[in-house]
């Protein structure tokens, strides 16, 4: 099953009249996070490992890393725990990551496409994206202990 695939943005993209990079932009910015809290896939990252020893080293930014990495974030990709919280957060008709993102990035810009591919936005989503992770491991956590 696949989460995003950047193709799906294309046409709107185009559309909008903005360079392709920015169908790239939120699912690569989630893509970078999962990076950052090693909830890969190891197969996976194993078979990416150059591009995404460029994404650590901060040599490119998250969404060129998903472009790079054919811009499809899917389920085989991500760890089992990474794909339980995939699942619960970022999944667009379920989870909450959208509307954080328009909440905390996309703001009063005219609509999700139009959030820049900086180092600065990939922090604020990291941030956003992480208390989220807390949240639900505590959660999962409190499920565990109320089953014992």
């Amino acid at each position: 099953m696949s989460y995003d695939k950047a193709k799906y943005h294309f046409e709107s993209v185009q559309k909008e009249g903005l360079d392709m990079i920015q169908a790239y932009v939120h699912s690569g910015f989630y893509l970078g996070w999962l990076i950052d809290n090693d909830l890969l896939d190891e197969e996976f990252a194993d078979d990416c490992d150059e591009d995404i020893a460029l994404f650590k080293r901060r040599e490119i930014t998250a969404p060129r890393l998903f472009q790079r990495l054919d811009g499809v974030l899917s389920e085989q990709d991500i760890s089992e725990q990474g794909n339980a919280f995939t699942q619960s957060y970022f999944d667009f008709d379920t989870g909450s990551y959208l509307e954080d993102y328009q909440t905390y990035l996309v703001k009063d810009l005219p609509g999700v496409f139009h959030v820049k591919d900086s180092w600065e936005n990939y922090h604020i989503a990291a941030e956003f994206i992480s208390e989220r992770y807390r949240r639900w491991l505590s959660r999962q956590a409190n499920v565990i202990s109320s089953d014992v």
